[in-house]
């Protein structure tokens, strides 16, 4: 749909930044909005500090002002972003705190930047990331304090009549790590006029203590998601750390990463330390989502899964060390009705636990999101599991990467996965016939990964694929072999629609054989955000997610895990929303 003509007369008000200034004001209020968004399109922060100042409303919520509506059908909330945009948003609102006019001028209380995109979407060279982010809006803080205590936001006050400060509460989701630990707690302690206010928390490569500190600091009321990982809590740290989050009614998600847990290390109190880690999560009454990914809790899994309050909608377990028992706890749990996504990958399947996640499969009706990757998934385990994988009808994405399946497992997977009518994205493995002699016999999912290709065999098998799907009639289900790839996000979640309508070829590869992005992705499995990712050279992810870092060393991870995990991850987490 074309962009109305009210839209268009906005972008070309907030060309000109003194035109804009000259016409704001005689325009009415109704328009702010178009005209904001008119100026986040065209990256025009001037025009945007203004609006902001201007803001006729109590509330500013950016992911709502940038999402498609009636004159504009971009849905700008999809994409990183502009750091000098959200930066004139901050210094606008640290302005209009201490303007003495301020209240007849701006109604602004709540500015809300929750669900600002970080992962995914498409990510400009200009643009801001999440831990930047936390880091400006606490100096924002830092700032407007300042000023206020230095006297120059104290209006004039006339004898006898009271005049309160004025406050404008900052809602946003923060990413905290060792750098940025000090600037953010210094902004949320001690008040001031900008009130930070904390709704998703992302905590990285911080003490015990300091998480702790941390998490004291927020408001109970408002925390809705708590992502700890790479903290090297163990279990009486996690035990430190529940008590607090019970407190907060509205926590709805809890993933706690690599926090060096094993059973498989048996400590002095490890038995007395599960039961107040599963005391600690039935404290969560409300928890809908769980991730315990590299928690090696073998066994276990009955105890802490047990205490909780009410059935999960979302359960991670990468690299839990599952055993048969705690598949058949998970397969006749009340949890298994209830899941929209389950991940089990980097857990090694057997025969022995086949009955149990066929009858997890078939419990699962409203099952939207499936991982079973690097699961020593081999042709007969697969085949066993389809018929009840073929009753999962809301699946949407499914990713079974690094299992040693060979072209005539994954052709018997093609043809369950056209019978699926709401699946969109399948992520498989490369066949084991495609690789060159000498595959390693079984191969682990790191000889998947770094044993060369035949590129003749592996480019027939990609033609087989095709035809399952052209056959069918399922140009709309997106194959690939890629664990990230930016394209198949894209396409998942909606947030680029040129990529749906637009014959690109995915790869020098799929371009040879006449495929595209809408028929089947990538077929390399080094694109260059997952190449980055495996060997360390990409700064933003080694600056957020850290997966070869010191940390992780210390849990015994490997750098092929971490890094496997946490691009699994990014392509599969966040679905859901």
């Amino acid at each position: 749909m074309p962009a109305s003509l009210v839209f268009l007369c906005a972008r070309k008000v907030v060309s000109d930044h003194g035109c804009a200034l000259r016409s704001l004001a005689s325009l009415p209020q109704e328009l702010y909005p178009v005209l904001f968004k008119a100026a986040f399109l065209d990256q025009r922060p001037l025009v945007i500090g203004e609006l902001v100042l201007r803001w006729p409303e109590r509330v500013l919520s950016l992911t709502r002002s940038l999402r498609a509506c009636q004159h504009c059908c971009l849905d700008l909330s999809r994409d990183w972003p502009s750091r000098d945009c959200l930066q004139a948003v901050l210094l606008a609102v640290v302005k209009g705190l201490r303007e003495r006019d301020r209240r007849d001028r701006n109604a602004l209380r709540v500015l809300d930047l929750c669900g600002v995109q970080d992962e995914g979407g498409r990510r400009e060279p200009n643009t801001m990331g999440s831990w930047f982010r936390t880091v400006a809006l606490s100096k924002a803080c830092l700032e407007a304090r300042g000023r206020r205590r230095g006297g120059e936001s104290t209006p004039k006050r006339r004898r006898g009549v009271s005049s309160p400060a004025v406050e404008v509460e900052v809602r946003a989701d923060l990413f905290v790590n060792g750098s940025s630990f000090e600037t953010v707690r210094q902004a949320l302690r001690g008040g001031g006029p900008l009130r930070l206010v904390c709704r998703d928390l992302r905590a990285e490569e911080l003490s015990t203590q300091r998480t702790a500190s941390l998490l004291d600091m927020l408001e109970p009321s408002a925390l809705r998601r708590v992502d700890l990982r790479y903290n090297n809590l163990g279990l009486a740290g996690i035990a430190l750390l529940l008590p607090r989050l019970a407190s907060c009614p509205s926590l709805l998600s809890l993933r706690l990463l690599y926090s060096n847990v094993d059973v498989h290390r048996p400590t002095p109190g490890m038995e007395a330390g599960l039961r107040e880690l599963a005391g600690g999560l039935g404290g969560l009454l409300n928890l809908r989502e769980i991730n315990l990914t590299s928690l090696r809790l073998s066994g276990k899994l009955r105890l802490l899964l047990s205490a909780l309050e009410r059935p999960l909608e979302v359960l991670e377990l990468p690299y839990f060390s599952l055993t048969p028992s705690d598949l058949s706890y998970l397969s006749s749990s009340p949890h298994a009705p209830a899941l929209r996504k389950l991940d089990l990958s980097g857990n090694s399947l057997s025969v022995e636990q086949l009955p149990s996640l066929q009858r997890l499969l078939s419990l699962s009706r409203s099952l939207s999101h499936l991982v079973l990757s690097g699961c020593s998934l081999t042709d007969s385990l697969l085949g066993a599991l389809l018929p009840s994988l073929g009753l999962c009808r809301g699946l949407q994405s499914l990713g079974l990467s690094l299992n040693p399946l060979s072209t005539r497992g994954l052709l018997s997977l093609a043809h369950t996965a056209i019978c699926l009518p709401l699946l969109q994205l399948l992520v498989y493995p490369q066949p084991t016939d495609c690789y060159e002699e000498g595959l390693p016999q079984p191969p682990s999912y790191y000889n998947l990964m770094e044993f060369p290709l035949d590129q003749g065999k592996l480019a027939r098998a990609t033609e087989e694929l095709r035809q399952v799907l052209e056959r069918a009639g399922r140009a709309d289900l997106v194959l690939s072999t890629d664990l990230y790839s930016h394209s198949t996000a894209e396409l998942l979640k909606g947030r680029s629609k040129e990529w749906r309508h637009t014959d690109r070829p995915a790869s020098k590869t799929s371009s040879t054989l006449g495929l595209t992005h809408t028929r089947l992705l990538c077929t390399d499995l080094y694109s260059h955000s997952t190449a980055e990712l495996l060997k360390g050279r990409s700064k933003e992810w080694r600056h957020t997610d850290r997966p070869a870092s010191k940390t992780s060393s210390t849990l015994g991870l490997t750098h092929t895990e971490v890094c496997f995990n946490t691009a699994m991850s990014v392509v599969h987490s966040t679905y859901l929303e």
